[in-house]
């Protein structure tokens, strides 16, 4: 609970470990709470544990094939070359602004629709001065 002790304000006093040690649970397993009547639920708890969870390359494929996506359009979509895709396919931990980013495109379809181009077979290539002139 780091970044929520310290990223928000209401939060700050529990940056004294001797108040946040008396944390304690409430309403059968609905949150938890602090003697200074600071509570935080256990969805916020779960959604910040999830968010925590490290991503693997295996997880990465998952979120792949969930979004659709072919190694190309994943490389396009992150401003990488697809050699980077299938290197992230293998690692045993994507880089935190990876995961924040699949989770964000998996969790809000906008977000992600936003910044997807498709790879449409057979589309025609750019035409260059060079293409251009051949013409």
């Amino acid at each position: 609970m780091t970044g929520i002790v310290y990223g928000l304000k209401p939060f700050a006093p529990l940056r004294e470990f001797d108040l946040f040690r008396t944390v304690t649970t409430v309403d059968w397993g609905s949150g938890v709470e602090w003697s200074n009547g600071l509570d935080y639920s256990s969805d916020s708890l779960v959604a910040l544990a999830e968010e925590q969870r490290n991503m693997a390359g295996a997880d990465f494929t998952a979120w792949q094939k969930k979004m659709g996506l072919s190694i190309r359009e994943t490389a396009d979509l992150f401003g990488v070359a697809p050699s980077t895709v299938k290197d992230y396919r293998k690692a045993k931990a994507l880089p935190i602004a990876w995961q924040i980013a699949c989770r964000a495109m998996a969790d809000d379809r906008e977000t992600f629709l936003a910044h997807y181009r498709p790879r449409i077979v057979g589309r025609p290539r750019r035409k260059t001065a060079e293409t251009l002139e051949q013409s």
